[in-house]
């Protein structure tokens, strides 16, 4: 009888060698994920906290009452109002200003983009000087402030880049703007309508 068991239990134990148990492996590796949301490309014209200003303007001095032609002079963009372009996505950017119209007051007008006679004959609208200054990211951008006269329905060009493209935002401000006004124009407050395009290429 004692062999018959020892018989058994030995037959058993070779059962249990012979049958593997299932092997459970753990996983090693992982994917991680992440977004880098687009950058900006924008122009504005906001005030000295960075806020849009919702109705820029550019006020010229008074002028009195000639018989000959005059020259007025305005800055346009200063400390709190200024142009501000964010060009996060490494772009060439050009800005230009656009007139439109006529100095108007009523049914009184002079040009702003008639260079007849120096512009003496019927107004003219200059741009001069500027400056840039980077307030973001780490390189510098070369740029240009061309400016120039005003004629007939072309553009100023205000700022423009060139060569390497590289992320950054920046401020423009210190333009001269001066205007010649005809002589003997009727009295009255005149105003002009101008347009700023920012293009990104």
């Amino acid at each position: 009888m004692r062999k018959k068991v020892s018989a058994f239990v030995a037959l058993f134990a070779a059962a249990f060698m012979l049958v593997p148990s299932a092997a459970v492996f753990a996983a090693t590796s992982t994917n991680l994920s992440q977004v880098i949301n687009q950058g900006l490309q924008s122009m504005d014209i906001v005030d000295g906290s960075g806020v849009s200003i919702a109705s820029p303007a550019v006020t010229f001095a008074a002028l009195p009452f000639s018989f000959t032609c005059q020259t007025n002079t305005a800055t346009f963009g200063d400390a709190s109002q200024k142009v501000a372009i964010k060009n996060e996505r490494k772009a060439q950017v050009s800005l230009t200003m656009a007139g439109s119209g006529t100095w108007t007051n009523g049914t009184d007008t002079y040009n702003y983009n008639d260079g007849t006679t120096s512009g003496c004959a019927t107004g003219q609208l200059s741009v001069s000087g500027g400056t840039f200054t980077k307030t973001a990211g780490a390189n510098t951008p070369t740029n240009t402030l061309p400016g120039g006269a005003f004629s007939g329905a072309t553009p100023v060009t205000m700022f423009a880049t060139s060569g390497t493209k590289y992320a950054w935002d920046g401020e423009l401000t210190g333009y001269t703007l001066t205007q010649k006004v005809p002589a003997e124009q009727a009295d009255g407050t005149y105003t002009l309508g101008m347009t700023l395009t920012a293009v990104f290429n």
